[in-house]
């Protein structure tokens, strides 16, 4: 299996040029949206941005950034897991995305887990061992991380002819080799974190990145952010590269589209069954006609599910407006399929830099019976000044295996 790794970092991270020296606030990290996406939820104002992040990007890469602009890796781990004080009365506490719930679920001790999470055993398991393991690390706020292992999920593995240690948290599977320093830190550790966000209180929006080196080391818990740092050298774009992006982006420029009541609620869903599929706004006028065949089936679905005429006829005269409406805004659809994949097309060339940068774990796709496909890591989150993150993740490699896979660890 060809790969090519380096043996002499020291953490496990990334690393890339002087990156981000500041933390800006924006809504609870939740969910990302991919930079393509931008413009389909959107509109115009999202192209905007999704064209912002690449020009900065693009200066950033050049040495030419006049604004800060950063880029994290995007660790596939699961669950993503809340731990620290809660502002109101002190108590350590752990949690899931739930704790941002109109009736949040907070865990301050084990009967709280089972009362909350005991439905999904997996789940409850590792917020036990975040309980018992975090409050020692002395969070002062609250912090947000990726679960990626625990010593009940780090195995030992012979790859290439040496031995690894490793561990799937989610769907990408990571190997250290056992004689390196991470390795020995896995195997003396009974719990593994990546931190990427900070908050201040449940109500407050986050800070993209976290400040790791203001926690304790304790034996037995191993954790790290999520941050590029410049001890493999600097990644620069090459001249070709900075062309290939500027002229990806003045494509899209000259592309004309008029937003206005175009079906954004369910272009982003019928996008997601072309990944599926391992395609991506391959060729637009075949994405808009399968589009309408997606949504025709879609209603049919519905259709068949009511149980009345008067519930049928009134989804099939909705089926009759709504293909109309799409077929008068069909220019439009259509070009913005095409400004969706130029921007995808730009985040690409990003991402392949990325992925040339040193990092000292392999990573795979588990395809089963003991066949590993070498895979690059989920991704990175850029950052910008304003507190705007987007993902920048290959979504016909990533994205694609993460939907067809089953998620382990729930």
């Amino acid at each position: 299996m060809a790969h090519t790794q380096t043996k002499n970092m020291k953490n496990f991270k990334l690393y890339f040029e002087h990156y981000l020296d500041i933390l800006e606030e924006a809504k609870a990290n939740t969910h990302l949206t991919h930079l393509e996406e931008l413009v389909l939820t959107k509109g115009k104002g999202g192209y905007d941005q999704a064209k912002g992040f690449l020009t900065n990007l693009l200066s950033h890469l050049q040495g030419k950034s006049k604004r800060k602009i950063g880029t994290t890796v995007k660790w596939d781990g699961a669950p993503a897991i809340f731990a620290g004080k809660h502002p109101d009365n002190g108590k350590f506490f752990v949690g899931t995305k739930s704790i941002f719930n109109r009736d949040p679920k907070i865990n301050y001790n084990e009967q709280d887990i089972e009362v909350n999470h005991g439905h999904a055993p997996g789940l409850a398991d590792k917020l036990k061992k975040a309980l018992k393991h975090l409050p020692k690390l002395g969070i002062k706020n609250i912090m947000q991380g990726d679960f990626m292992f625990d010593s009940s999920s780090v195995k030992k593995e012979n790859i290439d002819g040496e031995v690894h240690y490793t561990f799937q948290p989610n769907t990408i599977k990571y190997a250290v080799e056992a004689d390196s320093d991470l390795g020995k830190q896995i195997a003396n550790s009974v719990f593994g974190i990546i931190f990427h966000t900070e908050y201040d209180g449940l109500d407050s929006p986050a800070s993209f990145g976290a400040k790791v080196n203001r926690l304790n080391k304790v034996p037995g818990v191993w954790f790290d952010d999520a941050f590029f740092k410049d001890d493999t050298g600097i990644v620069n774009l090459t001249d070709d590269e900075v062309k290939q992006v500027k002229d990806l982006i003045k494509t899209a420029d000259s592309i004309k589209v008029d937003y206005k009541d175009l079906p954004s609620d369910l272009l982003n869903p019928y996008i997601n069954t072309e990944i599926r599929e391992g395609k991506f706004l391959n060729d637009p006028e075949e994405s808009y006609r399968n589009f309408i065949e997606w949504y025709t089936t879609r209603i049919k679905k519905e259709v068949d599910k009511r149980k009345s005429v008067r519930g049928k006829q009134k989804l099939e005269e909705t089926l009759k407006q709504k293909t109309a409406q799409f077929e008068s805004q069909k220019d439009d659809i259509v070009n913005l399929f095409k400004v969706s994949s130029l921007l995808s097309q730009a985040k690409q060339i990003f991402i392949n830099k990325y992925n040339n940068a040193v990092y000292n774990t392999k990573h795979f796709i588990d395809e089963g019976e003991g066949v590993l496909r070498v895979t690059a890591p989920e991704g990175y989150v850029a950052v910008d000044r304003d507190g705007n993150a987007v993902k920048l993740v290959n979504r016909l490699d990533f994205s694609s295996a993460n939907f067809q896979k089953d998620k382990p660890g729930s």
